[in-house]
Order: C-alpha cells, then sequence, then structure tokens
C-alpha cells in the first residue's frame, strides 16, 4: 500500500485563499454537504472519539472549530473540488454551525486534518488526500489505522514544510512511547488498542492528562480535577491554619511584652 514519503519533490501550493480576488460566479454553483457512513465499527469509534475528544478539549475557545466528516470546497465555483476529513482543526474561526467549509469565505484552509484508514479509503488517504491537502496548505495531516493492517504503524503523523509532507518522529525523554508531538494543536498523540480498535489518545504535555474521547475518559479525568481541587483546597487550608496560628504566636508574644513591660523596675537615676 502507498504510504506519503518524503521525495524531496515540493508539492505546488495553492495561493492563499485570503489574498486571492475570487471572480464572482456566473451562476449558482450548488456545494453540497457530505455524506459519511462508517467503514466499520473501529473506524466509526475512532473517527467519533477523536472529534469528541478534541471538541472538549477547545470548548472554551469560540475560535477553534472542530469538525467531523465536514466537506471542504477549495475552489470557488468548482463544486468537485472537495475533501471530506474524518476530522478537521481550524483555528481564527468561528466555531458556529456550518453544512461545507468553503475555504475563499473561510479565509484559510483547516490547519489539521486526521484520516481514519479503511481498506477502501487508505490508498487515496495516500495519494490523492495527501496531495490536495499540501496543495491547500493544511499544515497537519495524520492517519490513523484502526484495525492495525492497512499503514506501516498505526499512527503517522505528517508537518507541512516547502509544498511538502515530513513525516514527524517519536516525541524522545517523555516516556510515552510512540507518541507524535503536534505543534498545530500543543498536544501529543498516540495510539491505543482498546476493545473494538485502535483509537487517538492525546495528553496535554504542560500537565500530563491524557483524553481519548470516551465517557470513561471524561470521567477519570473529572475525578483527577476534583482529587486536584480537593489538595489544592487542602493546601490553601494548611496555609490559612499556619498563618492563623503564627498569628497567635505573635499576639502571645506581644501580650508577655506588655506584661514584662509594665511590672519591670524604673531605670535608675544617677547624680
Amino acid at each position: 500500500m502507498s504510504t506519503i514519503t518524503s521525495t524531496g519533490t515540493e508539492l505546488p501550493a495553492l495561493a492563499s485563499p485570503a489574498a486571492t480576488a475570487v471572480p464572482p460566479e456566473t451562476e449558482a454553483v450548488e456545494y453540497p454537504e457530505g455524506n459519511w457512513i462508517a467503514q466499520s465499527v473501529a473506524h466509526g469509534d475512532a473517527v467519533g472519539q477523536a472529534s469528541t475528544a478534541l471538541q472538549h478539549h477547545f470548548r472554551e475557545r469560540q475560535n477553534v472549530l472542530v469538525a467531523m466528516e465536514l466537506m471542504v470546497y477549495y475552489q470557488s465555483g468548482n463544486s468537485e473540488a472537495k475533501l471530506q476529513p474524518d476530522v478537521l482543526v481550524v483555528f481564527g474561526t468561528q466555531r458556529g454551525d456550518r453544512s461545507s467549509f468553503k475555504v475563499w469565505e473561510e479565509g484559510k484552509a483547516p490547519d489539521f486534518v486526521l484520516e481514519v484508514a479503511s481498506p477502501s479509503t487508505a490508498e487515496n488517504d495516500a495519494e490523492h488526500k495527501a496531495r490536495e491537502y499540501a496543495r491547500i496548505g493544511v499544515r497537519e495531516y495524520w492517519r490513523l489505522d484502526p484495525q492495525g493492517s492497512l499503514l506501516a504503524s498505526p499512527l503517522e503523523g505528517y508537518e507541512l514544510s516547502a509544498g511538502q509532507y515530513q513525516r514527524l518522529r517519536s516525541v524522545a525523554g517523555t516516556g510515552r512511547g510512540g507518541a507524535l508531538r503536534s505543534r498545530v494543536l500543543g498536544l501529543e498523540l498516540r495510539s491505543e488498542r482498546q476493545a473494538r480498535g485502535t483509537v487517538l489518545v492525546f495528553v496535554d504535555p504542560r500537565t500530563g492528562r491524557e483524553f481519548d474521547g470516551t465517557l470513561e475518559a471524561a470521567e477519570r479525568g473529572r475525578r483527577l480535577a476534583e482529587r486536584e481541587k480537593k489538595a489544592l483546597q487542602q493546601q490553601v487550608q494548611a496555609a490559612e491554619q499556619r498563618a492563623n496560628a503564627a498569628d497567635e504566636r505573635a499576639q502571645a508574644l506581644e501580650e508577655q511584652l506588655r506584661a514584662l513591660t509594665g511590672h519591670a523596675p524604673p531605670p535608675e537615676r544617677h547624680p
């Protein structure tokens, strides 16, 4: 099966849609929304969990769009110039609802895309989609193999450099074997075999917290947050107790000093 390699041949990049005037369309062009059918249980789980995990991670940021199976149109007036990534992330755009993503209207291409491989899509993902993602300026392209038999490794990540994708290497010295770092997301990604197939696990390198979009992971995160909150409250309470004890000691010393000063004999006077 074909995979992306660094051949030294630069893929031609399209001009930035924000910098290129788009001629008015002479007739109405329809840009239909995409249709998606999971190729298998493992494929559907991997796509759904990755999307859920990223949506939850970026939930406080209104200028980050995370979408699953959203059709991306990248040439105005050409409804056949389209791509449908399994998961996409776009920074600097409003999160609001949309039935498709038009690059010339949004002003940029997605920053991150994930394709979950299946026997019917793996070759197209590796060749046509990779080439087109690079041409429109997608900064990172990721592939996950939920079955474990379609790619050379369960997880592959690629970063756009000078018009072509360069494969990301495992992060060294983190203790999380096989993790790859996404500079776009600010996260580390690794694959994990679960009951129904391989899924993505995200790691926040600032905290070491892992999440994969499952309810179990969300519950673990909630319990961990509660423990951290309780520990912080205990630390604050202990600090307040120490401060109160210090105040009480200082007050006792002041009272002792006043008592000693009040009963001390007057200083002797010499002629």
